[in-house]
Parts: C-alpha cells; structure tokens; sequence
C-alpha cells in the first residue's frame, strides 16, 4: 500500500508508504516474539512497516501512526524466513494524530509474551528536533532499504518546524515507515513518517526530503510553515556549506517568507 497527498498548484507530494501486505505463514510463538529496533512488524488493516524505539519499562514500541488503524494487532515478521507471528500486540496512534504530518506517530503496546529489545542503532537517549543544527547529520534504518545490508542510512537535517522535521538523504522506501531516524553518538529524534517529494520548480529546482516525526504530541503545524521549511532547504540545503548564526537567520527569513506566501495563496498547499 502506498498513499499519496499532493500539493497541488507548486507540485509537490507527500507519499507516506507501509509495505504490501502479502500472507506468510504465521511461526509458533515460541519461534517469533521478540521485537528489536529496525525490526518489521505487519499491521491489521494497515501494511508493514519498521519499529522505531523500543520502551521495555512501558511495554511497547514506537512506530509511525499511519501504519495502521488505532487498535489494530500486530504481528512480528522476520521477512529472511519468510514467516509472521500470531497476533502479539495492539496499535494504538497519537490522539493528536491529524491524518497528515503533524503527531504522524504510534505506539504498539505488546502481548506478555512479547520479549522488547534495546535500541541497537540510537540508543535509548532522545535528543529534540529543535534542538539540532542544520547540516547535523542524521541516520534512519527502515526494513525495506536497509535491511538486506543491515547498514543504516545517514543524511543532514534540514530543520524542524514543531515535532516535525525533515532530513536531507536518500529516500526511504514502502514498508521503512516507522523507523527509527536518530544522531550517530546523540540519540533517537524521531520516527520515519514520509517523503517530501517535488517536481522541479522553474528558478527554484527541487530538492527531495525525508519527513521524520520526534514521536510525543505537539501542536499541528501549518502545511504553510512546511512549505516555508521546503522552501529554506531548496534555497539554502543541509548540504551546504552555509553554517552558523548568520547562515541561520538567513535561513529564518526565508522559512517566514514563502510562509506567508503560503497563506495568501491557499492552493499551494491544498491536499488532494
């Protein structure tokens, strides 16, 4: 399954993927209910997708809340063998959730028999989205694109607007949401959400950008405020070698202008 919502009039997509559902045969649940960091699970009514945070003390796991529907069951997959385990725990989304970006985060409360793991690639530390520097770099693992190498993949973050940030890397693939995006040495900052996806805009370029969501309930932000977020990063990108206060408030000023831009003009970020 992959859904996409476009923004129309400058062309720009959001496409939030969970990997196709196909039947795999359900393991005894002796051989499958231990849940790890980076690890798939398969959603009710949803699709797969990757776990983000493991809290062992809390019993659950953080993945993205369009995985699936709130109270869905889970089962754990090992997609080596090819195999799903009975059903072992419950779905449960941010009650912020607004069905597009903003509080786009879950937890999968586990079933006793559950075993919960650590955090092999962030540890259990968490570091705010506000609190990161543009071009500071930033690693995300997803079952889709990382799991045949088991190597993460790593870009610059490129700002945050509210508890919703983007990254600039390689995009991330159906079935990677709900991953974990974390500081190499920092900690976890977030889940996986979607992918900022834009045609090229005369003048302007494009640029493509990894959307990651920090996984505790904040105020919805404006789709203008993203837009003026999008906007910073195709004008002056993460990648870049524009750093420091000065490099900052540039970055600012551009980030409030195509905001208010946004507001004049409704089109720009009406969903379809």
């Amino acid at each position: 399954m992959k859904l996409n919502r476009r923004l129309l009039t400058l062309g720009w997509a959001l496409a939030l993927g969970v990997g196709v559902v196909t039947n795999l045969p359900t393991a005894q649940a002796q051989n499958l209910q231990r849940v790890e960091q980076g690890g798939a699970v398969m959603v009710e009514g949803g699709g797969y997708c990757t776990v983000g945070f493991n809290e062992p003390s809390r019993r659950r796991s953080l993945v993205a809340a369009h995985c699936g529907p709130d109270g869905a069951r889970v089962r754990i997959v090992d997609h080596n063998a090819r195999v799903a385990s009975p059903q072992l725990g419950t779905l449960y989304r941010s009650k912020a959730y607004d069905g597009r970006l903003g509080n786009d985060w879950a937890a999968i409360q586990w079933d006793a028999p559950v075993q919960i793991g650590g955090n092999r690639f962030s540890g259990d530390a968490w570091v705010n989205p506000n609190t990161i520097a543009v071009g500071e770099r930033v690693c995300y693992f997803g079952q889709t694109s990382n799991r045949p190498t088991g190597a993460p993949t790593c870009g610059r973050f490129g700002g945050a607007e509210g508890n919703t940030f983007f990254v600039e890397a390689p995009m991330t693939r159906p079935g990677d949401s709900g991953g974990p995006l974390w500081i190499p040495g920092r900690g976890f900052v977030g889940v996986v959400s979607s992918q900022w996806v834009a045609q090229k805009v005369p003048l302007l370029g494009s640029r493509d950008l990894v959307v990651g969501v920090h996984a505790t309930d904040g105020p919805r932000v404006a789709e203008s405020r993203l837009l003026g977020l999008y906007a910073q990063n195709l004008m002056m990108p993460a990648s870049g070698s524009a750093v420091g206060p000065a490099a900052d408030a540039v970055r600012g000023a551009v980030t409030d202008g195509f905001s208010a831009l946004a507001g004049f003009l409704p089109g720009v970020v009406n969903y379809s």
